[in-house]
């Protein structure tokens, strides 16, 4: 998984060093940004073009990725990958395969987050954490009264979980979750085949 790949809807930000290689069409080539008001206008060129991935160039990739971040809200949340008896846990929420996950509360750690998440959104209990995987970081618009219209950089902390109890979960229909499944690796493609983009290559990893 690329260290410095964002998701704006199904649109993919890379940050990489200047290359020679040409780049297809469906790609926009740009430099590293000077203020955040170039970032905001970026932002909203790209979410309004046609272009399905975009490749920000500078030397240093890492700082121009932070310096990206800087520019927007930042807000973090976590979640998990649960396993059992070899089978995954996905959840169906508006429309789409999911994993579990949710924003981190103050005070709170990734960890205690993210199990919190799994048992609220699944309804299991005694989940406990295997090893921490690779984050996923998206941008939107918030929604929200307090901060409407602000972009959100959101990064998930993800946890692989092992549970080992005999309830199958209770998907949590007041956050839209109308379904909780187990999948074995062999029947990961119905969901790659619905799911959002910045969790394809987190689930590859099981497949």
């Amino acid at each position: 998984m690329q260290k410095y790949k964002v998701f704006l809807n199904e649109k993919r930000i890379r940050f990489s060093a200047p290359t020679k290689i040409t780049l297809a069409k469906t790609t926009l080539v740009s430099p590293a940004f000077t203020s955040s008001s170039e970032v905001f206008d970026y932002l909203g060129r790209l979410l309004n073009s046609e272009y399905s991935e975009a490749v920000v160039e500078h030397d240093n990739p890492e700082e121009a990725f932070l310096a990206f971040r800087s520019a927007l809200l930042n807000i973090d949340a976590a979640g998990g990958v649960v396993k059992r008896k070899g089978q995954l846990l996905f959840i169906f929420r508006n429309g789409k395969w999911d994993l579990p996950k949710g924003k981190i509360d103050k005070g709170e750690s990734a960890e205690e987050a993210a199990l919190r998440e799994v048992e609220e959104e699944c309804g299991i209990t005694g989940h406990s954490i295997v090893k921490p995987l690779p984050p996923t970081f998206h941008i939107y618009q918030s929604p929200y009264k307090d901060t409407k219209g602000e972009w959100i950089f959101k990064q998930t902390h993800w946890f692989e979980m092992e549970y080992n109890g005999q309830k199958d979960g209770l998907p949590e229909a007041e956050e839209g979750i109308s379904e909780v499944r187990w999948f074995h690796p062999s029947e990961l493609d119905e969901v790659l085949s619905n799911t959002y983009d910045n969790l394809k290559e987190l689930i590859q990893i099981y497949t």
